[in-house]
């Protein structure tokens, strides 16, 4: 790994690869070229990303309860990309300048370079998608980052403070009120983790557990759509065993301080408000002078490159690739990120030996979600599973993306934390 300025590369290399964005698509792009390229083939990777790290956004909902480190939810490229022929730039890319094969990159409005390549990957992911709701954006939070779930944890203290100068239960019940908004897999990971962790720790700190308010609200009449429908209550039926309300086919009005209004009229506490309603692709990518599909995402033919572009590919959420089943574009999940991202790899090594490169192929092998941190439910290879089965398969996916990405070293490491992590829930 060697980190870059502009300055320091070849303005004219003829086989660089640019690769746009460092989340799952973009991070496993470059390790995987990284790793199978050879050296005679003369390939340059660079990976334009603004932070030196892979945010874990599947495990923020931990690090919004307290139990682990933030650094749990973050993996560094000093230990990704340790032994690897990979250029790191940190920067942000301004524009694709697609018909002289360059980026420009630097603050928004005002580019600070050009970088030129044989082949552009853009894997940029995803935003968090927050309606116009009067008051929602003043008063909710979004789990999207670190920073993001610091700023709950700090929120969910703060209401405990709040709750201990209350005189009445009522009064310490509206102060330790938490809403989560959206009922697919984020929001039922964020409001199980929270009714899991919670109680004991405010027990510990003298208040009655059952002060504690936790809400679920969706305008959906059930959770977890993507899941079959035995799948969905099970987790519903587990969430109310943990004391939170599922307020379901019914969507937000406006929201007021430590007050959500529903559509239906009804007021809700909400000294916590958390927003996992959805998100939508980088919405800088409509500036990329690339074609875009109806939804906001990059355009892409069968073998993931940009429409029209013989140069460009797009990977990941901000890739609108088509659902073979015909239901629009596939979803933005991590797995079909990571499989995108291997094969654009494998055509791009095609290119450069001179070989046809190939379609791809989306495949779903499962799907998991945590209801609490040791409590899930999902399916692999068509097999519906739920309880500390389902939760253990959930975590071995993470160990799986570690070897892939990382190390032995690593993937050993991590798992031992993720061990720890547990044993202390």
């Amino acid at each position: 790994m060697r980190n870059v300025r502009l300055d320091m590369l070849d303005p004219d290399h003829p086989r660089r690869v640019v690769i746009v964005g460092g989340g799952y698509a973009g991070m496993t792009l470059a390790v995987t070229l990284a790793n199978r390229m050879k050296p005679n083939e003369g390939l340059e990777i660079v990976l334009v990303t603004p932070q030196p790290f892979q945010q874990a956004l599947s495990e923020l909902d931990l690090v919004a309860a307290g139990t682990p480190r933030p650094q749990w939810a973050e993996l560094w490229h000093g230990a990704i990309f340790r032994d690897l022929p990979v250029n790191v730039l940190y920067d942000r890319l301004e524009c694709v300048e697609a018909d002289t094969n360059s980026i420009t990159v630097g603050p928004k409005g005002s580019p600070t370079g050009r970088l030129s390549y044989w082949r552009l990957v853009l894997a940029t992911g995803a935003v968090p998608q927050v309606p116009p709701i009067p008051g929602l954006r003043e008063h909710a939070i979004t789990l999207w980052s670190v920073p993001d779930a610091l700023e709950l944890q700090d929120r969910l203290n703060e209401c405990a403070r709040v709750a201990a100068e209350r005189e009445t239960g009522q009064e310490r019940q509206r102060a330790l009120s938490t809403v989560v908004v959206g009922g697919g897999a984020t929001g039922v990971e964020v409001v199980g983790t929270i009714a899991a962790v919670l109680p004991p720790l405010f027990e510990e700190m003298g208040y009655d557990a059952a002060d504690l308010r936790t809400t679920l609200v969706d305008m959906r009449p059930e959770i977890l759509y993507d899941l079959h429908e035995s799948q969905r209550k099970k987790a519903a039926r587990r969430l109310e065993e943990m004391g939170v309300e599922l307020v379901l086919g019914d969507g937000v009005a406006f929201v007021e301080d430590g007050i959500l209004h529903t559509q239906s009229g009804r007021e809700i506490p909400a000294s916590v408000l958390v927003w996992c309603g959805g998100a939508h692709a980088d919405p800088d990518a409509g500036d990329w002078r690339l074609e875009m599909e109806v939804g906001g995402r990059l355009k892409v033919d069968p073998t993931l490159k940009a429409a029209g572009q013989e140069a460009v590919y797009a990977v990941g959420d901000v890739a609108g690739f088509p659902d073979p089943d015909g239901h629009g574009v596939l979803p933005m999940l991590a797995q079909y990120a990571i499989r995108e991202a291997e094969h654009a790899s494998d055509n791009i090594l095609r290119e450069v030996r001179g070989e046809a490169i190939r379609p791809f192929t989306p495949h779903m092998h499962g799907e998991f979600v945590s209801v609490g941190p040791k409590w899930g439910v999902g399916w692999i290879g068509g097999v519906r599973l739920s309880g500390r089965i389902a939760i253990v398969l959930k975590r071995l996916t993470y160990v799986m993306y570690w070897l892939q990405v990382g190390s032995y070293r690593l993937a050993w490491r991590r798992f031992r934390q993720m061990r720890q992590m547990h044993r202390g829930l």
